[in-house]
């Protein structure tokens, strides 16, 4: 009985040690072909256009509202709670710590995950499943470079984008609520902000943004290649893929306050 347990523990073991090497195999050969210009070629120029339109344009009109609503609304608690700890004066430097360091670029990941990561994985597992992948190959046509990459740098662009535009409607908003509960005019509100905000929140929230679309886009391609060749396998592999996506989602952010 101890032996078999043993034996569990080190086959267990052993499949996620491999596991591990084969995903970051994938993803350095991914990374290899990003900066090689080769890799951008009209084919690939036309798919990364078209992927950047679905993630990040086409989404911007239910992004605005999601975030005024859920923006409004948490700035709106950080202000009044700021007000109420007689904090009026650190307002700018929390209003940047909170919405251009944490919660902008995180809000955003959760939100092209469930949009665009589930979309990703359900299509190559697809297309894995009716061995379209092969047809491919068989035209010698590049899946890293046809396939991958586009999604890959469309996820980056648009989780950067979509932060900055995001951290945006988040200081507006805490102008707003400034201006009813505290009777702040703008020309204060601004030198609130510019006074606190500082070259390494702005690269806090760049390098996450950047870390959130790449975790988005590859471990959504990587789980959709490793679906067995069934088609009940298809939803399995898409919930598989999102389990690992919100955990590193949440390992890229705790690893960020750490850091």
């Amino acid at each position: 009985m101890l032996i078999k347990l043993i034996e569990n523990i080190g086959d267990k073991t052993i499949n996620s040690i491999f596991s591990f090497y084969e995903a970051m195999k994938f993803v350095s050969i991914c990374l290899t072909h990003m900066i090689n210009p080769r890799s951008y070629n009209p084919a690939m120029r036309v798919v990364l256009t078209k992927q950047i339109y679905f993630t990040a344009i086409e989404i911007i009109p239910l992004f605005i509202m999601m975030a005024v609503f859920f923006g409004s609304i948490i700035i709106g608690v950080v202000i009044l709670l700021a007000a109420e700890y007689k904090l009026q004066g650190e307002i700018g430097s929390i209003l940047i710590a909170f919405s251009v360091d944490e919660f902008s670029p995180f809000f955003t990941a959760l939100l092209i995950s469930l949009r665009s990561s589930t979309a990703i994985n359900t299509e190559i597992a697809v297309m894995n499943v009716n061995n379209e992948l092969n047809t491919l190959k068989e035209y010698k046509i590049n899946l890293i470079d046809y396939l991958f990459l586009p999604r890959i740098i469309g996820g980056v662009l648009s989780v950067v984008s979509l932060s900055i535009l995001f951290a945006f409607i988040m200081l507006g908003s805490g102008y707003v609520i400034t201006l009813f509960y505290m009777n702040m005019d703008f020309h204060t509100y601004k030198y609130l902000l510019i006074s606190a905000i500082e070259v390494k929140d702005v690269l806090t929230l760049l390098l996450k943004s950047i870390a959130f679309g790449f975790a988005v886009t590859i471990i959504p391609l990587y789980s959709g290649l490793k679906t067995t060749k069934s088609y009940t396998s298809i939803p399995i592999s898409v919930l598989n893929g999102m389990v690992k996506l919100f955990v590193a989602i949440f390992l890229i952010e705790v690893l960020s306050l750490v850091i």
